[in-house]
């Protein structure tokens, strides 16, 4: 197959073709009453909340350099000058609201995080399976997706309020099924499901997030070498708010995970500091060409133009920057305090593997958490969840070879076996 240059018209959703034919319809303006002005967003946030203290303000320049690229590279059709918006206001606000509840209990920044377990890999290597699968033990805490996108209590029955923002992404993803289908159908995201803090970063504007919705190649240069110390603060902060909410023991440990850890891994150490961490890896070819297609998936529905090459470029080089990055990083940190995971081990013996992490982690492997977790794997392949993501790297453009000499420093690295077709 051929590079795919198709205008991204050509491959919007149906809900996504009704929004942009019904805005520039009604509006020929379209982009003033959809504004992305840095001032005017934060402007509405705090009249949205009635609050005004956004404590660290270090966000702010991420924040600019990402609306201004938007604005400038992205070729933002009507629906992806609105989910910007929409995700930059919700950012806003629960920055405000974090703020505001801190300041009535400020005993949560003194709660403590002791040695979460941490899982980092590659996009697509099968870290949402591992962390699923440990997030089933319940002697562990981990986040579950409805409190990554609204971790703060608004008000302080904490009770309803939580009703309220589990009921708000409910339906929030309900209609992402609908706009994103294929996406959705790669990466499933179900209301309670443990999700990666990468939602919590977004909050301080230094998540991945935005490299896979929109041409943002300014915003790509400030986070690869960004100190996100201040997001990474913020996000341990969202971390007890949200098990204080929960009324969990502060020795209960977390499961996380994200792959963004890999090229902020002495960021990520010096947050939690006895933290352990689980490295997965997986043939480069598959997950290169699989984190395109799934990226891809988000980005073609917020522009009218092509836009695989600049995805393909995008995540090619971030995809090598982050493996080259935690290699460096690893050679400094303590053997101790690092374990590999092969994908392919856990497709052979995922039980030995447990057995494996619990041993590192300093855990008992239980009758009933290896229960669990057997319950989630067959739910899951009875799902077929991940079944129906297909994707050819000739679409993009570029050859199994060329990914491969291009990453094979990694394979090398860590000594991951060619999967077959």
């Amino acid at each position: 197959m051929a590079l795919d240059l198709l205008p991204s018209s050509h491959h919007h959703s149906v809900p996504v073709q009704q929004f942009n034919a019904e805005m520039r319809a009604a509006d020929a303006h379209w982009q003033t009453s959809l504004s992305l002005s840095p001032d005017q967003l934060v402007a509405e946030a705090r009249q949205a909340t009635g609050l005004s203290d956004f404590g660290n303000d270090a966000f702010l320049t991420p924040m600019t350099i990402l609306l201004q690229s938007a604005q400038t590279d992205a070729a933002l059709n009507p629906f992806g000058c609105h989910v910007l918006r929409s995700h930059t206001l919700r950012a806003l606000k629960n920055k405000l609201w974090a703020e505001a509840y801190l300041a009535r209990h400020p005993a949560i920044r003194h709660r403590k995080i002791v040695a979460p377990i941490i899982i980092i890999g590659p996009h697509r290597s099968g870290t949402t399976r591992l962390q699923r699968m440990l997030a089933s033990d319940a002697r562990l805490q981990h986040l579950r997706a409805w409190e990554g996108f609204n971790p703060v209590p608004r008000q302080d029955d904490a009770g309803l309020d939580a009703a309220s923002r589990h009921d708000e992404v409910r339906q929030m993803l309900e209609v992402r099924q609908r706009l994103y289908p294929h996406a959705c159908l790669a990466h499933p995201m179900q209301v309670d499901a443990a999700e990666e803090e990468m939602l919590l970063l977004n909050q301080s504007f230094a998540g991945f997030s935005p490299l896979g919705f929109y041409h943002v190649p300014d915003y790509y240069r400030w986070f690869l070498d960004a100190n996100k110390d201040f997001a990474y603060a913020h996000m341990a902060d969202l971390m007890r708010i949200i098990s204080s909410v929960r009324g969990d023991p502060e020795d209960k440990r977390w499961v996380l995970k994200n792959p963004q850890h890999l090229l902020d891994l002495d960021t990520l150490l010096q947050t939690f500091p006895d933290a352990k961490l689980i490295l997965t890896h997986r043939d480069p070819i598959k997950t290169a060409g699989s984190v395109m297609s799934l990226m891809w998936h988000y980005a073609v529905q917020h522009t009218d133009a092509p836009c695989r090459i600049t995805i393909r470029d995008t995540w090619l080089d971030f995809t090598e920057q982050m493996a080259r990055r935690a290699i460096a990083a690893r050679s400094r940190m303590a053997p101790g305090q690092q374990l590999d995971i092969h994908y392919h081990d856990m497709n052979r013996d995922w039980q030995g593997v447990m057995a494996r992490i619990y041993d590192f982690a300093g855990l008992e492997l239980t009758a009933p958490a290896r229960q669990a977790m057997a319950d989630w794997l067959r739910h899951s392949e009875a799902d077929n969840l991940h079944g129906g993501h297909r994707y050819q790297l000739e679409d993009f453009g570029v050859t199994a070879q060329e990914v491969d000499a291009r990453l094979d420093f990694v394979r090398q690295q860590y000594r991951i076996p060619y999967e077959s077709a």
